[in-house]
């Protein structure tokens, strides 16, 4: 797995925070389904800020269930909170209601609990991480770790690394 590491600076972090007031203003403190709703947003919008001060070509979506958009192509992020570089065998998940969404490509990445860093774990299409990925019923216990909602689960070693995956979109310039 070649995860891209991303040192959050002040610039990126303002922009989460302006986009997570921003929602929150517009939808209330819903949005997530952990119970730090504010916490679990921000690392949402930390991921998301990451990437796009790493790959601008990158544009916000206005639909607030597709992240990103490049041409015609749409893309969700997905982040998780962890206190270390995550490692190969760890996942990157998606709540089974979240299938539904109209979305081309899932990019998994991990926010360092004290929103210092971010790592971009890689990408998939829709269609492969529903064909690769496990999905988890809501009570399975699992290392003393019980599921609260139904989730669907692939190892990050099933991604594409971030770099390989925009130039296959074409988003990608190593001069940026």
């Amino acid at each position: 797995m070649d995860t891209l590491t991303i040192n959050i600076t002040p610039e990126i972090y303002q922009e989460a925070e302006q986009r997570n007031l921003s929602y929150k203003n517009k939808y209330g403190n819903t949005g997530t389904h952990r119970l730090n709703k504010d916490r679990q947003r921000m690392t949402g919008y930390l991921a998301e800020a990451s990437i796009r001060s790493y790959f601008p070509q990158l544009n916000y979506s206005d639909n607030d269930n597709v992240d990103f958009i490049i041409d015609s192509i749409t893309i969700d992020s997905k982040a998780q909170g962890c206190n270390t570089k995550p490692l190969d065998n760890y996942v990157g998940t998606l709540y089974e209601e979240q299938k539904a969404r109209d979305v081309d490509y899932y990019v998994f990445s991990r926010i360092k609990n004290d929103f210092t860093i971010a790592w971009i774990c890689g990408a998939i299409s829709k269609k492969d991480f529903f064909d690769l990925s496990t999905l988890v019923k809501a009570g399975t216990t699992n290392n003393n770790f019980t599921y609260d909602q139904s989730r669907y689960e692939i190892q990050y070693n099933k991604l594409i690394d971030i770099k390989s995956f925009l130039n296959q979109i074409g988003s990608y310039n190593e001069t940026v």
